[in-house]
């Protein structure tokens, strides 16, 4: 559950029941504000300070700058409790504690400059290498629209992906780079989504704005466990490639809506009669095999997710803890347990809203929420299932891989 080499700083990490104890904290008071996080597009301020005062966000931060550099199954744990009540609030934590897992990536100088100060700052991000990048003294100078950029409003810096011209004979190759928030800005009006609406996931827009060699970050380095970072934070927990850990933070929300679900719909129906059916009339509700059936399936589907992430997680941090590296094995056995997780929640949560009645299709309702939340989930392209599974097939038949990995 946790990464054997213990941290530089000062700080003494939790235990690990404790840390994971402390998102459970939360869950009530996001649970106020689920709402009130939809119909404004974002988290509010209060859940992301209450979030930083957990010092959850130190999980995967470099013991230097006061993290515990413990592994990825707090994280899990964090993502699907606070999933149970909003999906939204769970995305972007989880996005906060992974990217500060990813910032630790970048060389030394820029990590100094991202928590020197300040070990609370969080970053948004927005992957796809769109950004325009020209090369000047020191750096670039770049510019573009960033979408779906996550957790952007509580954010100080904001990965931007970029095509950087540095490659063989001037090609672009694409990178990471990292932007504070006064050299960027949101547009307010660009997120208005049927699902995951509360993330907050606005276009950040860079406009000729210079960015240090620094503070940039081949995805080649990041997926190939030779980031910078990586030698300045001697844990083999920043030698983890980056697409073998960082897309659980993405699937674990939607398993945790369908838990959540779950439960709400048993104790919707443990003593619910039905209502206006000439012959089913007045049967209680949880007597109807049809319904048992589906909550006996649901639960498996999120009983088995539980097991596959986390036997996922540890078995990449063991790899790289022996070998120093993540295997292109791992790599797309993690690829697949994200995309399976992701689709088999879904189908958790599709199993209980069809089985619901027509007051859960009121607006605002939390499962109707969840539903519409899980749905969104399953867009994001790193989780799509047919691409994903596909690759994954591509690999064990040893065919070119075309794909994210």
């Amino acid at each position: 559950m946790t990464m054997a080499t213990t941290p530089v700083g000062t700080v003494e990490a939790p235990a690990y029941d404790d840390l994971v104890a402390r998102g459970h904290g939360l869950v009530d008071l996001i649970a106020d504000r689920a709402a009130r996080c939809e119909a404004e597009f974002r988290v509010p301020d209060e859940t992301v300070e209450e979030f930083r005062d957990t010092g959850l966000h130190k999980t995967l931060l470099p013991g230097a700058y006061g993290g515990y550099e413990m592994g990825f199954s707090a994280t899990l744990e964090t993502s699907v409790a606070i999933g149970h009540v909003c999906a939204s609030s769970a995305w972007v934590c989880g996005l906060y504690m992974v990217h500060t897992w990813l910032g630790a990536l970048f060389p030394k100088q820029a990590q100094d400059e991202l928590w020197g100060e300040d070990p609370g700052a969080f970053i948004s991000g927005s992957y796809a290498p769109i950004g325009k990048a020209r090369v000047v003294d020191g750096g670039y100078r770049l510019s573009g629209r960033f979408p779906f950029s996550s957790g952007s409003p509580g954010a100080a810096w904001n990965l931007c992906g970029a095509m950087l011209p540095i490659g063989p004979e001037g090609k672009p190759v694409p990178a990471f780079t990292l932007v504070p928030k006064a050299d960027y800005t949101i547009d307010w009006e660009s997120w208005r989504p049927v699902g995951l609406a509360g993330t907050g996931s606005f276009d950040v827009i860079v406009d000729d704005v210079f960015v240090p060699d620094h503070r940039a970050l081949r995805f080649s380095d990041a997926v190939g466990s030779t980031a910078p970072g990586a030698e300045a934070n001697q844990n083999p927990l920043y030698r983890i490639s980056l697409l073998t850990g960082v897309p659980f933070a993405l699937a674990m929300p939607a398993l945790g809506a369908a838990a959540g679900s779950l439960d709400r719909f048993i104790e919707d129906n443990r003593m619910r009669d039905t209502h206006g059916a000439v012959v089913l009339g007045g049967k209680k509700v949880a007597e109807f095999q049809t319904i048992q059936k589906r909550v006996g399936e649901a639960a498996a589907r999120i009983h088995a997710c539980r097991l596959v992430a986390h036997n996922a997680v540890e078995t990449m941090e063991a790899e790289v803890r022996r070998d120093g590296a993540s295997s292109m094995e791992t790599r797309l056995a993690n690829r697949r347990a994200q995309s399976f997780v992701a689709s088999e929640a879904k189908s958790a949560v599709d199993l209980i809203f069809d089985a619901a009645g027509g007051r859960y299709l009121q607006i605002g309702h939390p499962l109707q929420r969840a539903w519409r939340d899980v749905a969104a989930i399953n867009h994001h392209i790193s989780l799509n299932f047919d691409a994903v599974m596909s690759m994954y097939g591509q690999f064990v038949f040893d065919l070119p891989l075309e794909g994210q990995y």
